[in-house]
């Protein structure tokens, strides 16, 4: 059998034809990005990092950052004042568990979407983005202004059956659409169609349901990818947007971004937040 990589070579190079055909178009309406982070307070650390990264990269997008604050375990009054430091107009909200698994958690996720899409244009972009995964560049994000499709997502690490949690971007119409669907049809009876009850494959297959258009690209990279690869080399930085850092021990997370994006030289004030809260 051919390794993966050769394997998705054909439909790599379409998407990276597909990618550079929409970077060079010029953008009628800059859309704004509200991205929803689901986090609690031990992720903190995470947390902080990855809006570090988002703030380090988002120089020239619209972008308004709402957390969802778990309710079992939130946020505290000073992780939140550090954050509202970090990025300006951050809202952070207390939310029911999110995490993703069984019909419950997947409709507090939409109910936090449907809150997320009110006062967009239906060209604006709702996007989930989690606690463990950080930025090194803004190309997903130019990709998906100039992009009709309405659910853009990475589906490179499972055989690209399904948009992959971590990051993914629906344009505010499909928001509503879909949310009209789960409110016609119920929930329930929905993920009755689906093999596993988990948010990504069911984010993927509302959208599908729909008849919506799914773009699936390369977005992020993995650590065993990153590992593999040595750290961020300019190959990983043109193919890649983000890293995932789906693992229990994430602390790689914030080793990586130490040496990948300070190269070692870790700004004081990042290092005391990290450590004062």
């Amino acid at each position: 059998m051919l390794p993966i990589r050769l394997q998705q070579l054909p439909r790599f190079l379409r998407q990276t034809a597909e990618r550079s055909r929409l970077l060079r178009q010029p953008l009628a309406r800059q859309p704004l990005f509200r991205l929803c982070y689901f986090s609690c307070q031990s992720y903190f650390r995470y947390l902080y990092c990855a809006l570090h990264s988002l703030q380090a990269v988002a120089g020239g997008l619209r972008i308004e950052v709402l957390v969802f604050s778990d309710t079992d375990q939130p946020l505290s009054a000073a992780q939140i004042e550090i954050l509202r430091d970090l990025v300006p107009g951050i809202r952070v909200i207390p939310w029911p568990k999110s995490m993703g698994w069984g019909a419950v958690q997947i409709g507090h996720i939409w109910r936090a979407y449907a809150l997320a899409v009110e006062g967009l244009e239906d060209g604006d972009v709702v996007a989930r983005i989690d606690s463990d995964v950080f930025f090194f560049n803004d190309a997903i994000f130019r990709a998906v202004e100039r992009s009709d499709a309405a659910l853009v997502g990475d589906g490179h690490y499972v055989r690209f059956e399904f948009c992959q949690g971590g990051c993914y971007f629906f344009r505010a119409s499909a928001v509503r659409s879909i949310t009209s669907m789960l409110q016609r049809d119920g929930m329930d009876q929905i993920l009755r169609e689906v093999d596993v009850v988990v948010e990504d494959v069911a984010a993927t297959h509302f959208a599908r349901r729909l008849g919506l258009k799914v773009w699936m690209t390369w977005i992020m990279m993995f650590p065993d990818e990153l590992r593999n690869a040595g750290g961020l080399t300019r190959w990983a930085r043109w193919k890649f947007s983000c890293a995932h850092f789906v693992m229990k021990n994430k602390a790689y997370m914030l080793e990586s971004y130490e040496r990948d994006m300070f190269h070692g030289r870790v700004p004081e004030k990042y290092a005391r937040q990290l450590e004062t809260a």
